[in-house]
């Protein structure tokens, strides 16, 4: 899945929105020899969610020169699928309830990749089964877990699915990155924008009200 998926990191990184090491992580997590290989071979989609300063500013001409297409577009949120399968997502709203906490002249300095995406959108027993898995895999190395969904979907600027499963690596090639599972079909919702923000990690304590941006 590595050499797949080479063509959309090399323009992302060529454009200055990927680090080397921001794409190793996400080669390590598409190979083969991934612990999360079969959710992998099971997804429909996959898709790289990067911080931006300004989503105006992004290089359109490049991606498009590469193939990829504009999916959609909102203040602060575009989404581009590039030929090679991989969604790339930008926004430079807030998308995750540790952000409420973060000051803007402290925070992280951007681009960076907010989350690495595995879209499980085939309703099948088999299907739930890999995706419930991933949280076993996950806490075996000591990551720490969080759900979203369950009894209503989970929203995302204009489209939801049934659940969630949020993975924080503290080690290894993604430590630092969380990755999000989505189980369920995609629901778009052409009326409608915003999303339930990505859970806080374990032990990360957010102010009250930080549920949705």
């Amino acid at each position: 899945m590595a050499a797949v998926i080479a063509s959309s990191l090399d323009t992302l990184r060529d454009c200055g929105l990927l680090k080397a090491d921001e794409a190793c992580g996400v080669e390590w997590l598409f190979e083969a020899s991934s612990p999360f290989a079969t959710a992998i071979d099971c997804a429909d989609s996959l898709h790289l969610h990067i911080k931006v300063e300004d989503t105006d500013a992004l290089p359109v001409g490049a991606f498009l020169d590469a193939g990829a297409r504009l999916d959609h577009r909102r203040e602060g949120y575009v989404k581009f699928c590039f030929p090679d399968g991989v969604n790339a997502i930008f926004s430079h709203i807030r998308i995750a309830q540790e952000e409420a906490l973060q000051d803007d002249d402290a925070r992280r300095p951007r681009p960076y990749v907010d989350h690495v995406g595995v879209d499980l959108r085939t309703e099948t027993d088999a299907v739930r089964a890999v995706f419930e898995d991933v949280v076993r895999i996950g806490t075996g190395f000591g990551w720490g877990h969080a759900q979203q969904g369950g009894d209503r979907p989970v929203f995302c600027c204009h489209v939801s699915v049934a659940r969630k499963h949020w993975l924080y690596p503290t080690c290894g090639a993604l430590a630092g990155t969380p990755i999000e599972f989505a189980w369920g079909a995609l629901t778009v919702h052409s009326d409608q924008a915003g999303c339930d923000l990505r859970p806080a990690p374990p032990g990360v304590e957010c102010a009250p009200g930080t549920g949705c941006c």
